[in-house]
């Protein structure tokens, strides 16, 4: 007897196959083209800033890496502490990676709250926010993650174990990597002259940051470089709104980066960094490492030497980056959801060409936001003279 098939099914299946012809096409492409296991490895570490307690949150996060990634490369990683491992951290997680485990202590120097930090104003300005009848922001009175966000914007790279390094990919205890990256994504960077990769942007709590663009332009001006904030060059259009001439508030959300090394330990950077430092921003408001870094690279980088990877699925709870592609979804064994996808949020900054001349910009979807000046004082870089001439 012969067998009919229905037209739909023969049309659902001709679709199945040309969608497996793409997936293996893709898969193909990419590994040939971003670089596969076959390559040259990079100087590179995967690292990771926890605490003992951390422990069980990182080994999800740890096997979630190894399994999508690092399994074909073995890279090292390394995991910093501002207080010793404990044996059994140690243990469990050099059983985890595939490649070398490196456990380093952070030095007193680089986590400590300067000297010239005026305990009184810090402590009446976190008060303040604290009393807010809208509600304090995230970590308003928390003074370690205030330590370590100054940590992450200037520090960390100048750690011994990193020293040894020329790029690093940084991880956070339970975060989550949805599609598998089959390509060496360190190689990416290396042979693309790219300085830094991200996968998500979005807007930052104004609140946090009332007085760190003003700060930056003052540096810049002392300097002599205010040109940098209008360069064709540079990403200078990324952070500024053009309506405005202020900062967008847009910034990379750095606890997924790639990024290299030497650029953050370069005069450039450094330079900036520790002129911004000088304003105690980050312990009289909240400066975050995320709009401090991403300020000082808009200016130093040059274009296109910075990068998002909008094939990778990735997420930080709350927030999530998914694929939109199909071909890339099943190419990589994704598992995320398309809708659950950040890109499309009212706080979701758009990586995109804005101009014809092929500019990249992030622009808030929400233009029109303005900052908010309204709690902090106006802080002037301190010195032994002035460190307590603020007043909360």
């Amino acid at each position: 007897m012969n067998t009919v098939f229905p037209s739909r099914a023969v049309g659902t299946g001709l679709a199945h196959l040309v969608l497996v012809f793409q997936t293996l096409f893709a898969v193909a492409v990419t590994a040939t083209a971003l670089g596969g296991p076959s390559g040259e490895l990079t100087n590179s570490t995967l690292y990771t800033l926890c605490r003992n307690s951390d422990l069980y949150d990182l080994l999800d996060t740890i096997v979630n890496y190894e399994a999508r990634f690092n399994h074909r490369y073995h890279y090292d990683w390394v995991f910093l502490n501002d207080n010793p491992f404990d044996d059994n951290f140690k243990l469990l997680v050099s059983n985890a990676v595939s490649g070398t485990a490196r456990f380093g202590l952070i030095s007193e120097e680089m986590w400590e709250i300067p000297e010239s930090v005026d305990r009184h104003v810090m402590e009446a300005n976190i008060a303040r926010v604290m009393a807010d009848p809208e509600g304090p922001y995230p970590y308003a009175d928390s003074l370690s993650y205030r330590k370590m966000c100054r940590f992450e914007s200037g520090f960390f790279q100048w750690h011994p174990l990193l020293l040894e390094y020329d790029y690093f990919w940084r991880v956070e205890p339970g975060v989550k990597l949805h599609c598998d990256i089959p390509y060496d994504i360190f190689r990416h960077m290396v042979d693309n002259n790219f300085r830094y990769g991200f996968t998500i942007s979005m807007l930052e709590y104004s609140k946090t940051i009332p007085t760190l663009f003003n700060s930056l332009w003052e540096v810049l001006d002392r300097s002599c470089q205010l040109e940098l904030l209008n360069s064709d060059e540079n990403y200078s259009n990324y952070i500024l709104n053009v309506d405005s001439n202020s900062y967008s508030l847009c910034h990379f959300w750095t606890n997924f980066e790639i990024g290299d090394l030497n650029t953050f330990r370069s005069k450039e950077y450094s330079y900036l960094f520790n002129e911004l430092d000088k304003y105690n921003g980050f312990f009289y408001e909240r400066w975050g490492d995320a709009p401090v870094r991403t300020l000082i690279l808009s200016l130093i980088l040059k274009y296109p030497q910075i990068t998002r990877f909008k094939d990778l699925g990735y997420q930080h709870d709350p927030y999530l980056q998914c694929p939109q592609d199909l071909t890339i979804r099943a190419a990589n064994r994704c598992s995320c959801d398309t809708k659950l996808d950040i890109t499309n949020k009212w706080f979701s900054c758009s990586w995109y060409n804005k101009r014809r001349d092929g500019v990249r910009r992030l622009i808030p979807k929400k233009p029109s936001l303005q900052l908010a000046f309204d709690f902090a004082p106006a802080l002037a870089p301190s010195s032994s003279s002035s460190s307590s001439s603020s007043s909360p």
